[in-house]
């Protein structure tokens, strides 16, 4: 079991600006959405949650989660993320993500909720 990325492998989801982020309620109904991370670490990632009220809804009740990176230069290789997911409301890490995504990232009306913070249980590359 893969529990870290390669820095290779991290440069992909950054290059590629987007991944889409899987959660599921407590009927296990799924629910998928892209978004862009704001932060790629060899053994987890962080979002930003600007308005994904159902999904960390999800997240609360079930924190298992899904990310799958589809390259764009490589159509037959994705990357398959297993995870537990956190949410943050504050604390350091949260107050530094705030701050960078506002003051770079997002237009004046936007603002960051909370982060959620996926540690990977299993990463899988695929060649399809």
């Amino acid at each position: 079991m893969n529990k870290e990325l390669s820095e290779e492998q991290i440069d992909l989801i950054k290059n590629n600006e987007w991944v889409i982020f899987s959660t599921a309620d407590l009927n296990n109904n799924p629910r998928a959405i892209v978004v862009i991370p704001s932060r790629i670490e060899k053994d987890r990632i962080i979002l930003s949650n600007i308005q994904m009220n159902k999904s960390i809804e999800n997240i609360k009740n079930n924190n298992k989660c899904f990310i799958n990176v589809y390259s764009k230069d490589n159509s037959d290789m994705q990357i398959k993320i297993s995870g537990i997911a956190d949410v943050y409301e504050d604390g350091n890490l949260y107050t530094e993500i705030k701050k960078f995504e506002e003051t770079n990232n997002l237009p004046d009306d936007l603002k960051v909720n909370s982060i959620i913070v996926i540690e990977y249980e299993n990463i899988e590359i695929t060649q399809e």
